[in-house]
């Protein structure tokens, strides 16, 4: 009986850490752009379907073609969950922007692609 109370615990334990659910979505204003044009990334961030606005902390990591980052930049909030950069970018081929979005325990990673011509 004990064994059995135990693995219903658990598993409740477990099922309430996997309902935590962070969403992050990246946006580009552009998937392909000459150097030098300005370009808008946008991350929605919800917690359980709700925009979240206190309490995250949210970066933009830029990367180059090479894999190097070049820096980070914190972007604004503009309200219901979204927070922007406009950026751009010198050179030829696919830069990433990689979100560092942490809220409470939970931390998300998603990236986006950009291509230069």
């Amino acid at each position: 009986m004990k064994r059995l109370l135990l693995t219903v615990l658990l598993l409740t334990g477990c099922s309430a850490q996997a309902n935590e659910t962070l969403d992050v979505t990246l946006n580009a204003s552009k998937s392909e752009l000459e150097a030098f044009e300005p370009v808008t990334i946008t991350a929605t961030v919800t917690y359980h379907g709700e925009p979240i606005q206190n309490d995250v902390e949210i970066e933009f990591e830029l990367i180059n073609p090479t894999g190097n980052a070049i820096g980070s930049v914190t972007p604004d909030s503009s309200g219901d969950g979204k927070y922007a950069i406009e950026t751009s970018f010198d050179g030829t081929g696919i830069y990433k922007v990689i979100s560092h979005v942490s809220y409470g325990q939970l931390h998300e990673m998603p990236e986006i692609e950009v291509k230069l011509k």
